[in-house]
């Protein structure tokens, strides 16, 4: 069986892309494993980190949320032409990516669109992706 992996909590930080105040809450929440021991006096704090992807709280929520979004999208606000899919609207995208390539400066929601308004190449790829049209 193998140990997991111990590091400082400001290494668990930059490599669980979160804030150090996340690790620390985490650490006393029971979510991650964190103990006194390293450092050159051993009082220095230091961190399991778990196998696999971890994700906090807040990317769990916000991960829950983006799924209940649409997928399809028109890419500019007179909602002409044809509406593409977005795989991720991610919390921090400036300028959204459309699966066909296709970038837009912003994304305009598309309910009630029809299933020939959509862009060919974003229906291919979603199926090739085994994405949710």
């Amino acid at each position: 069986m193998d140990k997991a992996e111990k590091v400082t909590i400001q290494e668990a930080s930059r490599r669980l892309n979160v804030s150090q105040d996340v690790i620390r809450r985490s650490i006393r929440e029971g979510k991650l494993v964190g103990a006194r021991g390293g450092g050159p006096d051993g009082r220095a704090w230091l961190v399991e980190l778990p196998e696999g992807e971890w994700l906090d709280d807040a990317k769990q929520a916000y991960i829950r949320l983006e799924q209940q979004l649409p997928h399809w999208w028109w890419p500019e606000v007179e909602k002409t032409g044809l509406v593409h899919y977005v795989e991720s609207t991610g919390i921090e995208e400036l300028m959204p990516a459309f699966l066909c390539g296709l970038n837009s400066e912003s994304i305009y929601g598309a309910n009630g669109h029809k299933e020939e308004e959509r862009c060919p190449q974003c229906v291919a790829e979603a199926q090739k992706r085994g994405l949710t049209p």
